[in-house]
């Protein structure tokens, strides 16, 4: 297992939309030899950017990519806490392509998938499927059937399928890791200050036109606990705005579905 200082400055194109690739990448594809970051990506904090910018200063031009599964390991594991993302499909690869993410591997997480020991989700998935020539993780990653592989398994895994392994440390915020349970956490205690210190950015909320003609937020997203914040669209003024326990994102002023940054109500002007 490689623990590499970053080599290369990261290269400035950050703004485009990541290719998503369900499956495998053909022989001689553009995108394979890529690095590929591994985790959930629930929502984009603090922690997944700081493996971001890892995998994009090791590529050097190459491809940079992140795994992303849907359905989310936690839906398909039947987590009992309700809506629980921090960000839908569409926000997030808004939030990977703004840190220069190409590519985003989002397989299928079903049965057949989960079911992946250690050995083959090396050799059919990182080396076959998709060719990367490095993956990134953080130091406590673990994947495979069962969960049963680690990164020390994977540095060896890597060995022998021709990719490199870099472990990554954690990124911590009041003495503890940042991790998108903490986020949801903070969210669901009605402190967005601290979700926002977590994320490193304003929550970026998907808001949808429900079927009574209301707004409301993504149907997936995690509940933050009702009451008012400001919420500033891709284009215009922060609106205050009140979110209820059901997740209507009822906006003071007229507005329309879209993507939404929230913040704590109070901080800056708004209409």
């Amino acid at each position: 297992m490689v623990l590499l200082q970053p080599l290369c400055p990261p290269p400035v194109r950050p703004g485009s939309r990541p290719v998503i690739v369900r499956q495998s990448l053909p022989a001689g594809h553009r995108l394979r030899g890529g690095v590929l970051v591994l985790g959930n990506f629930d929502g984009f904090h603090r922690g997944h950017r700081a493996l971001v910018a890892i995998a994009r200063r090791i590529a050097c031009g190459r491809p940079v990519a992140v795994m992303s599964c849907e359905p989310h390991p936690r839906a398909f594991f039947g987590a009992q806490d309700g809506a629980f993302r921090l960000a839908s499909p569409d926000s997030k690869q808004r939030l990977l392509g703004s840190e220069g993410v190409d590519f985003i591997f989002s397989p299928r997480f079903d049965a057949a998938f989960a079911g992946l020991s250690p050995a083959d989700f090396a050799g059919e998935v990182l080396a076959g499927a998709l060719g990367v020539s490095a993956v990134v993780a953080g130091a406590d990653f673990r994947f495979g059937r069962g969960r049963a592989g680690d990164m020390a398994m994977l540095a060896e895994l890597g060995q022998h399928r021709g990719f490199a392994v870099h472990a990554a440390p954690e990124v911590a915020a009041g003495g503890e890791r940042i991790s998108s349970t903490r986020i949801r956490a903070a969210l669901r205690g009605g402190d967005l200050a601290q979700a926002e210190r977590l994320l490193g950015a304003p929550w970026l909320v998907e808001v949808l036109r429900g079927t009574d003609g209301r707004l409301h937020l993504h149907p997936a997203l995690c509940r933050p606990r009702a009451g008012l914040c400001l919420a500033t669209p891709e284009t215009g003024a922060p609106v205050r705005v009140e979110i209820t326990a059901e997740g209507a994102f009822l906006p003071a002023a007229p507005a329309a579905p879209g993507f939404w940054r929230l913040s704590a109500a109070g901080r800056q002007d708004c209409r």
